[in-house]
């Protein structure tokens, strides 16, 4: 090998070592913010796994206070279904007490105003734990709430198909659970029945 191609080799090996020691620190750098995106990346997926945990524990505790809160309301369920009979008692009482005697007798006036006053009290308790009375008189039946206990043949003129002509017995829910269907007589609707018939039959319910 000439001198002269001993010299040109010695300068391209200088130049390619200054060339990686030009190129060294930009490499490290590169490496350097490699690692910060890569950290970065891991600490948003961190942070996305404990935003769903929490959000996780928060639905869990949410459906743990709606279950909790059912649980208070059904447990009064059979205590409800007794009282409802209570309180019908005094719904019965309150209507049928005779008018002429409230107005002549102060005793029997003091009566039907106590009856009327616990009946009241009794509903609004009722309300507070979230009971409704269901009285559906002159409503379309819903097999959802009502008990149909029989079908009456009905002029078009007289009712609807389906309407409730007589409450024979309220019903009571729960937070819109039924736990008492009312019992009633519903009207069947039919244009053969004579208007004679229809009203002997409603005067006889």
């Amino acid at each position: 090998m000439s001198n002269e191609n001993i010299y040109n080799s010695c300068k391209n090996e200088e130049k390619e070592n200054i060339a990686q020691q030009e190129s060294s620190p930009i490499s490290e750098l590169e490496i350097l913010q490699q690692q910060i995106n890569e950290k970065e990346q891991q600490i948003k997926d961190l942070n996305q796994k404990l935003l769903r945990s929490f959000a996780d524990f928060e639905n869990l505790r949410k459906r743990s206070q709606e279950e909790k809160e059912k649980i208070h309301q059904f447990a009064i369920t059979n205590f409800v279904s007794d009282l409802a009979l209570v309180v019908e008692n005094f719904f019965m009482a309150s209507d049928n007490c005779p008018q002429q005697e409230i107005e002549k007798n102060e005793s029997v006036k003091n009566y039907a105003i106590a009856v009327d006053m616990t009946k009241k009290e009794l509903i609004k308790t009722l309300e507070k734990y979230k009971v409704a009375r269901i009285f559906p008189l002159k409503q379309q039946f819903d097999h959802n709430l009502h008990e149909a206990l029989s079908k009456v043949p009905t002029q078009p003129t007289i009712a609807k198909d389906g309407e409730i002509l007589q409450v024979i017995q309220a019903g009571y829910t729960i937070a819109d659970r039924l736990i008492k269907p009312a019992l009633v007589i519903v009207a069947q609707v039919s244009e053969d029945i004579l208007p004679e018939t229809t009203n002997n039959e409603n005067n006889n319910n």
